[in-house]
């Protein structure tokens, strides 16, 4: 499992945005899989599996605390942009990515997981299948619904602003779910 760790550090990094949050949570994601190990079945991959014990995590942690993620920017992002107009965009997306990851986990259980799975961690259709046990044409419906709904809730809790130097995305004062 030392191997996937990483794997699992960055998926829940890219989901929450706080480095110290994201070990706490993956450590967390390796105990659930001492306790749950016989239950892998060997239908999916284990990065699959992984990926889908963290989603859970993260969900339950914010569930538990009745909050959302933070959106903390990496400092270390800076060092690695070479002018002013590159580092503009690329706090813009990645200010942007956080923004969306946090309202991924606003979506129904289902239509979340596959997207995250899909969208975040990289999984494939065939993959997403074996982990959730729904056919790949499943995957497929469930990701454009999942994507569908995440426009939605982006829309009704979202003020987009890149005409102004402000925040691209500022949140309305309280979470619109929009029909969801």
């Amino acid at each position: 499992m030392g191997v996937h760790r990483e794997l699992v550090r960055a998926f829940i990094l890219k989901l929450v945005g706080d480095p110290l949050l994201a070990e706490d949570l993956a450590q967390d994601v390796f105990v659930r899989v001492q306790r749950s190990s016989a239950s892998f079945r060997g239908d999916s991959s284990v990065k699959s599996w992984l990926c889908a014990i963290a989603l859970n995590i993260v969900r339950d942690h914010f569930r538990a605390a009745g909050r959302l993620p933070e959106t903390n920017g990496d400092p270390k992002a800076l060092e690695a942009i070479a002018d002013e107009n590159d580092i503009e965009d690329g706090l813009l997306e990645k200010e942007m990515a956080a923004c969306i990851h946090e309202y991924v986990l606003f979506l129904p259980n289902r239509l979340s997981q596959v997207v995250a799975l899909h969208d975040i961690a990289g999984l494939s259709h065939g993959e997403l299948g074996s982990v959730l046990d729904i056919s790949e044409g499943h995957s497929r419906v469930l990701l454009h619904r999942g994507r569908a709904a995440l426009k939605e809730l982006l829309r009704n809790n979202c003020v987009l602003s890149f005409d102004s130097d402000g925040v691209p995305c500022e949140r309305k004062t309280r979470l619109v779910s929009g029909g969801i």
